[in-house]
């Protein structure tokens, strides 16, 4: 008879056995590690990367609480009904650029990151660049208008506010 890895001997073999006083155990048994070692486990939180709450509450009343993208109300829970999305992405672990969380590089959207406007722009980064609401890595977010449901196409700038006006390069650095 062929046996499996799992099953290394039969149990007529292994009742022989641990009635001869040896007891077989299997080499690929999981050993539990000692209590010892669990608990000097060292257990850290996730570091938290995103805008502070006045940042987050300037941009909701810069775009009116309403979507930049279709102009729906923005109410109820954030990362549920209403999200911050970065126009340039913070990346997983967070980002060292010192604008991540400023308010040029926030807009106001509506749903999570897999539904409503915020699913949208994230599943469609292409178009969403071309109306702003995604800035590419290299970019500036000061430099990239943004085609705001509420303003029209607009520079959002560094203090909270939005102009029609294009910045000019040197005064944006």
């Amino acid at each position: 008879m062929k046996r499996s890895p799992l099953n290394p001997m039969s149990a007529k073999r292994r009742a022989a056995l641990e009635a001869a006083g040896v007891f077989p155990t299997s080499t690929l048994a999981r050993v539990a590690r000692p209590a010892l070692a669990v608990a000097s486990l060292v257990v850290r939180r996730p570091r938290f990367t995103g805008p502070d709450a006045a940042t987050v509450e300037a941009m909701r009343q810069r775009d009116g609480f309403q979507c930049v993208r279709c102009g729906g109300a923005c109410h109820g829970e954030r990362g549920r009904d209403w999200s911050a999305q970065h126009r340039r992405a913070r990346g997983s672990g967070g980002s060292s650029r010192p604008d991540t969380n400023r308010l040029q590089n926030l807009i106001l959207l509506c749903g999570s990151a897999t539904t409503g406007c915020h699913g949208w722009v994230e599943s469609h980064k292409a178009e969403a660049e071309r109306h702003g609401w995604v800035v590419w890595q290299a970019g500036d977010p000061l430099l990239k208008p943004v085609d705001h449901f509420l303003h029209g196409l607009v520079w959002l700038t560094e203090d909270g506010n939005w102009s029609s006006r294009r910045p000019s390069a040197a005064g944006a650095a």
